[in-house]
């Protein structure tokens, strides 16, 4: 084992840059983080730190450290005019993957307010260590959630527009193709009678599938029907063959 007891001390599930005013909460901050245990691989790994840190002492060293391999930010908000929500709102734009921690000793409601909306992932008044700690986990937490229902959101999007495109469904039916200009929004009685008149067509002759399909009752789809003036599609009816005239027997 390495000196401080990790099997593997060059492991880590994080890198994290902290800037900080004060240069002694800053060695006790790193510290900290130093000595927690790695969490994502420990099954594989065994002991090792969960944060490799990088300390900073102003805002721009700060953003000058601030490389690809970091995925997480403490910033200490008395380091920068106005709070530096300029600097979190510019950190969000470039890097939407970076979990952003603003942090400080004391601070007015209104600028915690700010750095939240500017896309800090979390505020931290500090107040001890292990607060400090918890504070930077969850805003790594908060960060991979917040990811993941952007990925999730832009792939619903695209599988969308992709099903848009091939006009299946009920873009395919009367009234159900995506509008093209503002004249073109149907009202919804005749939209959906346009559909019910479409449905029908389907199921000429089989009204039971169709009740089925529209998931109501036989006695349903009559009275949805009527109240749409749309006919019912009954049973398609065999005419009975007319019987032929008996001959007439021969005198």
């Amino acid at each position: 084992m390495s000196p401080r007891g990790w099997d593997r001390p060059d492991e880590c599930d994080h890198v994290v840059v902290i800037a900080e005013h004060d240069p002694s909460r800053l060695r006790q901050l790193c510290a900290r983080l130093s000595q927690t245990p790695g969490r994502d691989r420990a099954s594989v790994l065994g002991r090792y730190p969960r944060f490799k840190v990088v300390p900073a002492s102003s805002w721009d060293e700060a953003l000058a450290k601030i490389t690809p391999e970091v995925s997480a930010v403490a910033l200490d908000m008395r380091l920068a005019d106005h709070g530096g929500v300029e600097v979190i709102r510019d950190l969000r734009l470039r890097r939407g993957d970076l979990a952003v921690l603003a942090s400080t000793g004391a601070v007015p409601a209104s600028q915690a307010v700010a750095a939240l909306m500017a896309g800090a992932d979390q505020f931290h008044e500090y107040t001890d260590l292990e607060s400090f700690e918890h504070a930077v986990d969850l805003a790594i937490d908060r960060r991979r959630l917040t990811r993941l229902i952007e990925q999730n959101e832009a792939e619903a999007m695209d599988a969308r527009q992709r099903l848009e495109r091939l006009h299946g469904g009920l873009h395919a039916l009367a009234g159900f193709r995506p509008p093209q200009a503002r004249e073109a929004v149907l009202p919804f009685q005749d939209a959906a009678r346009r559909y019910l008149l479409a449905a029908s067509a389907l199921f000429d002759g089989d009204p039971q599938g169709l009740a089925a399909r529209l998931g109501v009752s036989y006695f349903a789809l009559r009275r949805l029907l009527k109240r749409y003036d749309v006919p019912f599609p009954g049973r398609t009816r065999t005419k009975p063959a007319k019987a032929r005239p008996r001959a007439r027997p021969k005198t």
